[in-house]
């Protein structure tokens, strides 16, 4: 019983053990997969922020280059104008003959301050006073004396008295610079950009003039204001890191003490720093004229959604937890529940004696519901096989019995018959003497030491003796048995022979006294044996007799001879079926109507020594 208990525990732990494997893989492949999603999701979100940060700076970065470009485009217009050329190369005899050509050059200045080339990004106007155009005269220049003395930054010409100690100015005069950028305030508190340019004759290359282009920061600010950062701001530092632009910084205030700037290398790049604490992303590129463009954003802008995308991943791999979990345990109760009640069920001693039957389950898995099938099948054929071999086992001793029932009065008569041959021959009684030797032999080889299997030449001596007798009551009676001597060993069930040759005598030869024969043949056909016996007697339907052959529980006396020996035709089939296999035994043969009867019996070829080894290892 505590077997039986345990046996039960084990099954029903079918159920744990399958799913809880299969479940811990599950939560490893949707763990897995979750995490390896949720960084990629991150990793292209952060590379994306990236990138859009990037984008913006390029975006201000081709603005302001693209402004900075048109102030010295404005600025090459007049170095090389033809007619600006001449206002400023004229001589003049008096002060006043130059008035015409300084108000003509004012008012070209004028115009070019007034046309917008570059759209103003913090204002709805289209066109408006964008650039500031002033010509800083030289005292070779016919226009010199006209000029006012002070310089202002605004459009006009003026002499550049107030302009020598000026370190752009200088650098422009000593040729170390071409162009010069610079900010700078003006009287009205106005935040300007200055782009200054020296300016040769055309014709003897000697300098006549400075053209200086302005433009107001708030043209700059509008860059910056269509490509703002969500959490950061730009930077647009001068070439002594002087702040330009800024959004948290003053104009011109000096941002080279700050550690970012002063971590800046190369042109262009991308580092990180602290900046009051916290982590952040520092983008830079050098513009054209020298000036750098920064872009400062924290690093957690860049990964804001980290936190969102984990959470996402999590909730998303724990909801598929839970519906696979759901699944599993729906299939797997499906497939193990099905299983562990039939193992219990064949467990049960009344199950598997069929006093009650198995439990009938209909899961929908095929897999399952055949295996409840076949097993049910393979039970009923088993307990078939059982019956069947308890009725063969039944039958074959009780076939053995009347058979050793058979042999028990021979012994008595054997040694009878020995003491009347004994006493036949000292009379001179041959033929008496003949008999008895013969009668003598057919019990000797019918005992057979109480073995089942008997060589074909012994069991060929046995009905020899048997016919001999015969012959002596039937005078027209003749026998020819036709053995080939490589057949001689082969081992034969015990008795085969004797029956048939009685049942030819009785039967075939019942109406008939003379011109009797008996053939009794063996052959070997396709690893087969074949014992022929073939008598001229009446005959008989070779069909029907198959037929009744092949009823196993069919009663001997319907065919089988009436002489007295116990045991016919249907004990000779049966004995070889039990010993040999079902698909062996007795066969009757068709014949012509009249010429007798032909019965063969079938049995596998096996030389006696290997069938006396199995017969004793069966003993």
């Amino acid at each position: 019983m505590a077997i039986r208990i345990r046996k039960q525990r084990g099954s029903s732990r079918l159920l744990s053990r399958l799913s809880l494997p299969i479940f811990a893989l599950i939560v490893t492949f949707i763990a897995l997969f979750a995490a390896a999603a949720s960084y990629i999701l991150i990793r292209v979100q952060n590379d994306h922020s990236v990138k859009m940060a990037e984008q913006s700076m390029k975006f201000v970065y081709r603005n302001i280059e693209y402004q900075f470009d048109t102030m010295n485009n404005v600025a090459a217009f007049v170095l090389s104008n033809q007619s600006i050329e001449n206002l400023l190369m004229n001589t003049y005899q008096q002060p006043y003959e130059a008035a015409d050509d300084y108000y003509t050059l004012q008012t070209n200045l004028q115009n070019l301050s007034l046309l917008s080339l570059l759209n103003d990004f913090g204002s709805g106007n289209i066109a408006q006073q964008s650039y500031v155009v002033s010509v800083i005269l030289e005292p070779e220049s016919g226009l010199y004396a006209m000029a006012p003395d002070h310089f202002y930054p605004t459009t006009g010409i003026y002499k550049n008295n107030d302009l020598l100690n000026q370190g752009w100015y200088q650098n422009l005069s000593s040729g170390k610079q071409q162009n010069v950028w610079w900010g700078q305030k003006t009287d009205s508190n106005l935040a300007m950009i200055y782009s200054a340019r020296k300016k040769a004759s055309l014709k003897d290359g000697r300098s006549i003039s400075t053209v200086i282009v302005g433009a107001d920061t708030r043209s700059v600010k509008g860059v910056f204001d269509n490509a703002p950062l969500d959490q950061g701001f730009h930077l647009l530092l001068d070439e002594n890191n002087r702040v330009i632009y800024g959004e948290r910084h003053d104009f011109l205030s000096n941002a080279g003490e700050l550690p970012y700037v002063h971590q800046l290398k190369g042109a262009e790049g991308s580092i990180e720093t602290k900046i009051d604490g916290e982590t952040y992303r520092v983008m830079f590129e050098t513009l054209k004229n020298g000036w750098k463009l920064l872009a400062v954003a924290p690093s957690s802008h860049f990964s804001r959604y980290t936190f969102a995308i984990s959470a996402i991943g999590a909730a998303t791999a724990a909801a598929a937890l839970l519906i696979a979990g759901i699944w599993l345990r729906r299939i797997v109760v499906r497939v193990t529940v099905p299983i562990t009640k039939l193992v219990t069920a064949i467990q049960r001693p009344e199950v598997v004696e069929f006093k009650i039957p198995l439990p009938s389950q209909r899961t929908g898995i095929y897999e399952v519901d055949e295996l409840n099938q076949k097993f049910t099948s393979m039970l009923v054929t088993i307990h078939r096989l059982i019956e069947k071999s308890f009725t063969e086992e039944i039958e074959r001793r009780q076939l053995q019995l009347e058979l050793l029932h058979a042999q028990i009065n021979p012994h008595f008569l054997y040694n009878t018959l020995d003491l009347i041959n004994c006493r036949a021959i000292m009379t001179g009684d041959r033929e008496t003497s003949q008999v008895v030797r013969s009668l003598a032999n057919v019990f000797r080889y019918g005992l057979n030491r109480g073995q089942t299997l008997i060589s074909l030449e012994d069991e060929i001596k046995q009905v020899e003796a048997y016919l001999h007798i015969q012959q002596v009551m039937i005078d027209d009676l003749t026998f020819d048995i036709q053995l080939p001597s490589e057949l001689r060993s082969a081992s034969v069930v015990h008795l085969i022979l004797q029956p048939l040759a009685e049942n030819a005598i009785i039967h075939g030869f019942a109406e008939r006294k003379t011109g009797c024969r008996i053939v009794i043949s063996a052959r070997l056909e396709q690893g087969e044996l074949a014992i022929r016996v073939e008598d001229n007697g009446r005959g008989c339907d070779a069909d029907k007799m198959n037929r009744m052959l092949g009823q196993h529980f069919v009663r001997d006396e319907q065919f089988s001879i009436e002489a007295g020996s116990g045991y016919g035709t249907m004990n000779v089939h049966r004995r070889i079926q039990l010993f040999v296999g079902d698909g062996y035994g007795l066969r009757y043969l068709k014949v012509a109507e009249g010429t007798g009867t032909s019965v063969e019996v079938v049995m596998p070829y096996r030389p006696e020594r290997v069938a006396a080894r199995k017969e004793a290892s069966n003993v």
